[in-house]
């Protein structure tokens, strides 16, 4: 991969490239320092610019790109990478555990989370910029279904999903979405879910909620990038 500061990085992500991971000791969410973005940029030298925010979907992203579009272009090579599923795919899920057997959407609709993306590629591709997605690293649904049932009905939740694998499996759709798009749209991907599906211990590179890469996750998802060819 060819090092250079003439390429300019823009992120548009969640919480996942924002590096916020749970901290078992403080009890709570924090950002590290050594996340995957930050580690990128140093290595490579690229100039990145991380606009990735917590809890951010892909159609509250695709609203504020489209106000602030005109703001990133510089005379370098822009380059964007977009990742997001993860709070897209996400449910209400205290409205679960109190109505289980009504229908429950998630945050956004896969089909609403395709055209999306579709929509944010060719946005940036009318600018000049070279759209890149990331697909989503996976989930470990025991720890997850935990978490989001903390202090809430679990066997209301349990009913509602028919089983606790079905978290894994619903994210994996959405993750399918980000590589669906990345080929109609010929739109190169950065695949860092391989990565964790080839560890012999994935779980031990995320977070207790199930869902956040910890630190060492986020030295699998620099691996991932650093392979990458921008």
């Amino acid at each position: 991969m060819s090092h250079s500061a003439d390429k300019n990085i823009i992120v548009w992500g969640d919480s996942i490239l924002k590096g916020v991971v749970f901290d078992e000791n403080d009890g709570k969410y924090k950002v590290i320092k050594d996340n995957s973005i930050s580690s990128f940029a140093q290595i490579t030298g690229f100039n990145v610019k991380n606009n990735a925010y917590f809890g951010m979907t892909s159609t509250k992203a695709l609203n504020r790109i489209s106000k602030s579009i005109d703001k990133m272009i510089t005379d370098k090579e822009n380059i964007v990478i977009i990742e997001f599923g993860g709070n897209d795919c996400d449910f209400n899920w205290r409205e679960i555990a109190e109505n289980p057997d009504l229908p429950h959407q998630p945050k956004t609709s896969i089909e609403s989370f395709k055209s999306t993306l579709q929509n944010m590629i060719d946005m940036f591709r009318k600018k000049g910029v070279t759209p890149v997605l990331m697909n989503l690293p996976p989930l470990e649904p025991e720890r997850y279904f935990n978490w989001v049932s903390k202090g809430l009905n679990r066997d209301n939740i349990l009913h509602w999903l028919g089983d606790v694998a079905r978290i894994y499996r619903w994210q994996e759709a959405y993750n399918n979405a980000v590589e669906w798009v990345s080929r109609q749209m010929s739109c190169k991907m950065i695949d860092i879910r391989e990565g964790f599906l080839l560890s012999k211990n994935y779980s031990s590179q995320i977070c207790t909620d199930g869902m956040h890469p910890n630190e060492k996750g986020h030295k699998k998802i620099l691996e991932s990038m650093l392979e990458f060819n921008f």
